[in-house]
């Protein structure tokens, strides 16, 4: 990492020096638990056949100290409680080293030199970070934005005037904010997660995933068959595309707008309109998630002509569309585009079979290429609070989610891996040397898309997404949709949203673009309203 900034909060390492680890248990239980994290990480002999045989090698000491490294060593047992695997591949030192990444070949390059704003920060002059403030600090600096501010000592409240709030700051909600800003508007955007620009990106995916990321990156549905990604920052999933802790002042804002826009997202949007006590069914139903299965082929850089690591160069650069099995259909089942996961995540997502295998997985890591099938949800969830969210996937979904897999497969197949296999819980998986097409068409057969450990079936593979839509959706009437086709609640005269969220259904394809372009036609429409009612009062 040397030779790379970024910011504090993107660095990571720090934990030991606010006081270590305050976690209560006793020498005897942590001996315990420590034997529980070897476990699962061993240490293991290392075999002859693991040294070598690459063309840009790893030192051989840096694998053996790989192989004798143990889910035991401090701090792992510590922060069990946040995934074994995780921590092994995430923790880093003050330096922001991992012992484990030069094992398997991956580095944070400290080449790539962020570019740096020649104005500063680009949102420097209309932002206020909250957590650097007091009370009274808040009030300046609320005041010194040209904002309209009366405190109430009596209720503990600062009131502020403007035209338009805006609650979340992501495609939907940024997009918003500048239309309606560049109309002449006064705009409030209140976002929970903190400010970065491209100059505090570190690359290290632990602080990253916990600072950009809803829930830290590990959130699932309540039976625990769906991981979702939801960026939780400001710009939201366009931050990230592919949480912070604020102290809470003393002072209540309170903030009086001729227009309030929601857009939180569709996984935090339902709740804050239930919570502000809007009764509209559709708000928190018909939520969509395309929802996505994982497959992955090993190129061993000693025979492939494939130059490279697999978190190296772009992320999705092409997109592959399977067409259905009918031959009178000319319809996509599913599309395949690349993934790209950080060494914790591929840990995590892998199942984990034995601590040997783990670990072999793992010097495999910089060659396993990953490529997911992704569906146009045709099955719908419930966000039933903050958090909490339930998903069942249609028996269409499974098929289409089945067939794209089987795609996938022979796409890695024919790019010449070695190996290829899926994420299903018993590491199922094949060799390609030597492999005749019957024996394919055999892997094949047994491709399949049961959900989650809490499924009846022996074996299953965890489903994820990082497209959320449809949670409140739009419609021309209050029966069937959340918001009206302007996007304002039915309920509530001025509140508007402007998300995923307002999307009717799923949009079969990455919604980034169809998310902005939407928001740009609401906030069109809400601006167009502000000039009216204005013009009328004056």
């Amino acid at each position: 990492m040397e030779g790379r900034g970024g910011h504090p909060l993107l660095r990571g390492g720090r934990r030991a020096k606010k006081g270590g680890y305050r976690h209560g248990f006793s020498v005897a239980q942590m001996r315990t638990l420590s034997a529980m994290c070897g476990t699962f990480i061993p240490t293991v002999p290392m075999e002859a056949s693991c040294l070598g045989g690459g063309k840009d090698e790893v030192p051989d000491e840096a694998v053996e100290a790989f192989f004798l490294a143990s889910g035991s060593d401090s701090p792992v047992p510590e922060e069990v409680g946040c995934f074994i695997l995780l921590l092994l591949f995430w923790q880093t030192s003050e330096e922001g080293e991992n012992r484990a990444w030069k094992a398997i070949g991956y580095n944070i390059s400290s080449e790539e030199k962020p570019h740096k704003s020649r104005g500063g920060r680009p949102l420097e002059k209309g932002i206020i970070e909250t957590m650097d403030k007091t009370d009274s600090s808040l009030l300046q600096s609320l005041t010194e934005k040209g904002l309209a501010v009366t405190d109430n000592p009596r209720e503990h409240t600062y009131t502020i005037k403007c035209d338009v709030v805006i609650a979340g700051s992501g495609c939907g909600g940024g997009v918003a904010a500048a239309v309606l800003a560049s109309s002449g508007h006064k705009v409030v955007v209140i976002e929970k997660g903190n400010y970065f620009t491209a100059e505090d990106y570190t690359g290290l995916e632990a602080p990253s995933m916990d600072q950009l990321y809803e829930a830290g990156g590990i959130l699932s549905s309540l039976d625990v068959k769906m991981m979702l990604m939801a960026g939780s920052t400001v710009g939201g999933g366009s931050a990230v595309n592919w949480a912070a802790c604020v102290k809470t002042p003393d002072f209540t804002l309170r903030i009086e707008a001729k227009a309030t826009i929601s857009a939180c997202g569709s996984l935090l949007t339902p709740p804050l309109m239930v919570a502000s006590g809007l009764r509209n069914p559709n708000i928190g139903k018909n939520l969509r998630l395309h929802p996505v299965l994982l497959a992955w082929g090993y190129f061993p850089e000693s025979v492939s002509d494939l130059k490279g690591k697999i978190f190296q160069g772009g992320i999705i650069t092409s997109l592959h569309k399977v067409k259905a099995a009918s031959e009178n259909s000319n319809a996509t089942c599913a599309i395949i585009e690349t993934a790209v996961l950080g060494p914790a995540s591929f840990a995590t997502l892998f199942p984990w079979v034995s601590g040997k295998d783990m670990k072999e997985k793992m010097l495999r890591y910089s060659r396993t290429a990953h490529v997911f099938a992704l569906v146009r949800d045709r099955g719908a969830g419930t966000i039933e609070g903050e958090g909490r969210l339930k998903y069942r996937l249609d028996r269409s979904d499974k098929e289409n989610l089945r067939e794209g897999l089987r795609r996938a497969l022979r796409i890695l197949v024919a790019a010449g891996a070695a190996e290829v296999g899926t994420h299903r819980s018993d590491g199922q998986r094949i060799k390609c040397k030597g492999m005749k097409e019957e024996e394919l068409e055999e892997f094949l057969d047994g491709i399949d898309s049961v959900g989650g450990p809490r499924s009846r079936s022996d074996v299953w593979t965890l489903h994820c997404s990082a497209h959320q839509m449809g949670s409140c959706r739009m419609g021309v009437r209050e029966e069937e949709g959340g918001v009206d086709e302007r996007g304002e609640s039915w309920e509530a005269g001025g509140l508007f949203v402007c998300d995923g969220s307002v999307l009717p259904s799923a949009v079969g394809i990455n919604p980034m673009i169809t998310i902005q372009s939407i928001a740009y036609c609401l906030s069109k429409g809400i601006a167009e309203s502000l000039k009216k009612r204005r013009g009328g009062h004056e």
